[in-house]
C-alpha cells in the first residue's frame, strides 16, 4: 500500500495524464455497470445516454486537481490532469456534434 501512495505523490506529467484518465474511467464504467443493472430490472431508460455519463464521470477530475495544485503543490501533475481533461473534452465535442 505505501508503494502506491509513494508512486501517487510524484510530480510528473505523465502521471498527471494518467490520473486524468483513469479516474473518470474508471467512474464511467461503474456507472455504466449501474445502469445495465438498472436497465436490467426497468428495461431501456432514454435519459440516461452515454454522453451524459461521459460528462459525469468527468467530476473526479476536478477535486483531484484541485488536491494536487493547491495541497500538494505539484504543478507538473495538475497539468497533467488538466491536459486529460481538455482532451477528453475535445473528444466528446467532436462526438456529440458530428452526429
Amino acid at each position: 500500500m505505501g508503494r502506491i501512495v509513494d508512486l501517487l505523490r510524484k510530480d510528473s506529467l505523465i502521471m498527471g495524464i494518467i490520473l486524468g484518465f483513469l479516474f473518470p474511467g474508471i467512474l464511467f464504467g461503474i456507472l455504466k455497470l449501474i445502469m445495465y443493472f438498472i436497465e436490467q430490472k426497468t428495461g431501456p431508460i432514454d435519459l440516461v445516454t452515454n454522453s451524459k455519463l461521459i460528462v459525469l464521470s468527468m467530476v473526479p477530475n476536478i477535486f483531484i486537481l484541485r488536491y494536487y495544485l493547491l495541497k500538494l503543490k505539484y504543478d507538473l501533475t495538475g497539468r497533467g490532469i488538466l491536459a486529460s481533461t481538455f482532451v477528453v473534452a475535445i473528444i466528446f465535442t467532436i462526438l456529440v456534434f458530428a452526429i
